[in-house]
């Protein structure tokens, strides 16, 4: 256990004006007059562990108030954030940067299609709460001053680009953030950027030349760069995931809905989430978590709804698109049998040189009325240059290029009175790349893949695929259609904007039982009731389910049963709670019993004693199978693991889609092969442990842990190819698993009883700040190495019993 409870800790708050410095002196409340000003007034009333509730009269002193207090703490995370969106990477970060992402980042993000999505797609109130939030971190930032920011891992003290923002500044953010399943997708090899910077019209047309005895698609197929398609646009799903429980009545101990939610998102960074309360009246009145740079909640609760989100497989949003050029004019291309012109845009961007000094660079952009021109060498030679080998180009579009609608649908999913106020509001089709998951007081529960997927359709995919190009790139998973052809547009749903598909026609659950996702398609959000006959870019449908998802509903299957030791069939409160903090290893499960059979066939040598393979196997005949604190074994099991997954042809049982919960199964030691593998694989995993300097004996809260001013926080949790808990950290040699990327963050469970005020728990594993000299940068990281949670303050009466300062700010 950990001393220095963090309940009643100083807030050293910094109030009013640049000039005037009140701190906190007392240890229960603090009370903090303001100044008159002008403009933007908001409260804000501090709970244990740094949660601010903030209350205003109109939204933009409710982003005022949210901008300062997360400024309070992330100033300069979310100040490096906007450099980066302003495409200023390279010009102070050098190596750190990447000029491609910069010259990309100014064409999306610059000033005049900034202004059109304010003008044109964000209601006024919208606008006026991002202004007020750009108002609240220039306030920190002015009463603080830059030589006494945050130093750190995260921190800007003294830096040269930390400067006051704007609006323009905070709409950039979030557009970025948008696109990160899309346009800004940089992962494996593979980069739009890198692609969009590539485009450029050369003088002549390539041809494709076919070796005698091959066809053409042959020749394209055998080109392509398998290593980087097999990467993906989207970060594995140990790196950018989530678990979520919606929980009806019928599974419920209550007649209530619970919900439990859990994104696996980065530690570090303007992705790490941050709980705060929002209060506006009774119209909207939200406790919940943002990414740092947004100014409402986007997983959260209020006194009748709960909701979280998953990432969806549905990505990248976008699709390609095959132009036929003019062979006359290569910045010409054909639509509908006439010639349309490409139109050119010019962007500057700044880059530091080696030397230190700084260049101005100016690159032209190129785009049809389908999107930007792509060039795609990075896959294959064939489809360098422009014109590609095929003599065309491909132009591409992003289902969420300029798509800001969900800061109005958070919002409003906010104001939800109930489950069916909440849908209407996803009727929006503004979340860009995630799952709902939602439950409400009178015992509804929801699943829906109800995000911007584009409007590509099983017919459409059937008749606009054509030729070779088109049927390769779709083939290795980047639908491409025939861009000449207005029938090829994407389609329209009603009430939806152009180019996505409509509430009606996504993959959805309604349910008074329980819906569930873990990062796996919709196909599967409970095994009594799949969901199928989507079009495939939404999603697969009747394959094989992650371990993790298996895990989900394994688990959700026991708890219904009652079979899992907590009690009555049912889910409440504590139980849902208690599923998470286990951290076992349904992996194990699956395979530790053969896995201990073939380490009982291994040969003893009583001249050499034991060995440490054997001793690992005796480790881990004794391991609880969880990655609690306490357990011994589970460091043990990873290396393994992570050698052996790939074995071909493992499972004696195989996937059947009838059963996708429970296969495929049964570890094939029978096979000789795959009880080979079983044994290298152990060997390979001690070698690893013992290269590192790791005893197989130690404890996983010794062998995991978040270390914060010196102090190593022990982390249960581990690999979510392995588990519902999920960690993702690496080795660092003579440490551990110290090198905490990802995982567990913002973590809540929530259900209602007679009451106006929801019964609910939160958690941020990493704590709210990242300035290491604030009280809350290490505080709920205590609490989560101990298993605690916070008890959540929602209703004026909590909130008053567990106040530890307050203010009131004005502008």
């Amino acid at each position: 256990m950990f001393t220095n409870a963090p309940g009643k800790r100083l807030l050293p708050v910094v109030l009013l004006s640049s000039s005037v410095f009140l701190a906190a002196c007392s240890d229960d409340s603090d009370d903090f007059s303001s100044l008159p000003g002008a403009g933007y007034q908001a409260d804000i009333v501090y709970t244990e562990y740094g949660v601010p509730h903030i209350s205003a009269d109109d939204f933009g002193s409710l982003g005022y108030g949210v901008g300062y207090a997360y400024a309070r703490e992330n100033f300069c995370t979310v100040m490096r954030e906007y450099v980066l969106s302003a495409g200023e990477s390279s010009r102070y970060f050098g190596d750190e940067g990447n000029f491609e992402t910069d010259l990309v980042v100014k064409w999306f993000n610059s000033d005049a299609r900034i202004q059109r999505i304010m003008d044109e797609d964000l209601p006024e109130y919208v606008v006026e709460n991002l202004t007020g939030y750009a108002a609240g971190i220039n306030r920190y930032l002015n009463e603080t001053g830059v030589d006494n920011l945050a130093e750190g891992e995260e921190g800007c003290r003294g830096e040269p680009w930390v400067r006051e923002i704007d609006v323009f500044d905070v709409v950039r953010m979030i557009h970025k953030t948008v696109l990160r399943a899309s346009g800004l997708a940089v992962q494996s090899g593979l980069s739009f950027p890198a692609f969009m910077v590539a485009a450029a019209p050369d003088d002549t047309v390539a041809a494709l030349a076919v070796p005698e005895g091959m066809d053409a698609k042959q020749v394209l197929m055998a080109s392509l760069d398998r290593d980087a398609i097999a990467g993906g646009l989207m970060p594995p799903v140990e790196q950018m995931g989530s678990n979520a429980y919606a929980i009806g009545e019928q599974a419920s101990q209550s007649s209530a809905g619970l919900l439990f939610g859990n994104p696996h998102f980065p530690w570090q960074g303007q992705e790490r989430f941050f709980m705060f309360h929002v209060t506006m009246g009774d119209d909207y009145d939200v406790l919940g978590a943002a990414l740092g740079g947004l100014p409402a909640p986007v997983i959260g609760f209020n006194r009748d709804v709960a909701w979280s989100h998953t990432v969806s497989t549905g990505n990248p949003r976008t699709t390609f698109h095959e132009l036929t050029l003019n062979p006359e004019n290569p910045l010409q291309y054909l639509y509908d049998g006439e010639l349309r012109d490409f139109t050119a845009e010019t962007v500057t961007a700044e880059r530091r040189n080696e030397d230190g000094s700084i260049e101005t660079v100016e690159h032209t952009f190129y785009a049809s009325h389908i999107g930007p021109v792509v060039d795609l060498g990075a896959l294959s030679d064939l489809l360098a240059g422009w014109p590609n080998a095929l003599g065309t180009v491909l132009s591409y579009r992003d289902a969420n290029r300029e798509n800001l609608r969900g800061l109005d649908q958070w919002i409003n999913m906010g104001k939800a009175k109930n489950l069916g106020e909440l849908k209407d509001a996803l009727r929006a089709i503004g979340i860009p790349w995630v799952n709902t998951i939602a439950a409400d007081r009178y015992g509804d529960a929801f699943y829906g893949d109800v995000s911007a997927h584009p409007h590509a359709s099983t017919q459409l995919v059937e008749n606009c695929v054509r030729g070779l190009l088109q049927q390769t790139l779709t083939d290795a998973g980047f639908l491409t259609v025939d861009g000449s052809d207005s029938a090829c547009e994407l389609g329209q749903d009603d009430d939806t904007v152009a180019g996505v598909f409509g509430y009606d026609n996504l993959p959805k659950l309604e349910t008074r039982e329980y819906g569930a996702n873990a990062n796996d398609s919709y196909w599967l959000p409970n095994p009594r009731q799949l969901l199928e006959g989507f079009p495939e870019i939404i999603g697969l449908e009747r394959v094989e389910q992650s371990r993790r998802t298996r895990a989900t509903f394994v688990q959700a299957e026991q708890r219904m049963a009652g079979s899992d030791g907590l009690g009555e069939p049912g889910f409440n409160i504590d139980n849902l709670r208690e599923l998470s903090f286990q951290a076992k290893n349904y992996t194990a499960d699956l395979v530790l019993d053969e896995v201990l059979t073939v380490c009982g066939t291994l040969p003893e040598d009583p001249m050499a004693g034991v060995s440490s393979v054997q001793e690992a196997c005796s480790i881990l005949s004794a391991w609880d199978r969880h990655h609690r604190i306490d357990s011994v074994g589970g460091h043990v099991f990873y290396e393994f693991w992570r050698e052996m997954r790939g074995t071909a042809d493992m499972w004696a049982t195989p996937f059947d889609p009838a059963d996708p919960v429970n296969t495929p199964r049964d570890l094939d030691i029978e096979n000789p092969d795959v009880a080979q593998a079983v044994v290298d694989a152990l060997t390979a995993g001690v070698q690893t442990l013992a290269d590192a300097g790791i005893a197989l004996d130690a404890p996983w809260g010794e062998v995991q842990f978040d270390e914060k001013n010196g102090v190593r926080y022990p982390i249960h949790g581990g690999s979510g190819d392995m588990m519902f808990s999920v960690i993702t950290s690496g080795l660092v040699e003579g440490e551990g698993y110290s090198d905490i990327r990802h995982g567990n963050s913002y973590m809540q469970a929530v259900t209602w009883d007679e009451t106006d005020c929801p019964v609910a728990y939160n958690i941020i594993t990493y704590s709210q700040s990242t300035d290491p000299a604030s009280p809350h940068y290490a505080d709920m990281t205590e609490l989560y190495a101990n298993s605690g949670w916070i008890d959540a303050a929602f209703c004026p009466e909590e909130i008053e019993a567990k106040e530890i300062g307050r203010m009131t700010i004005t502008q």
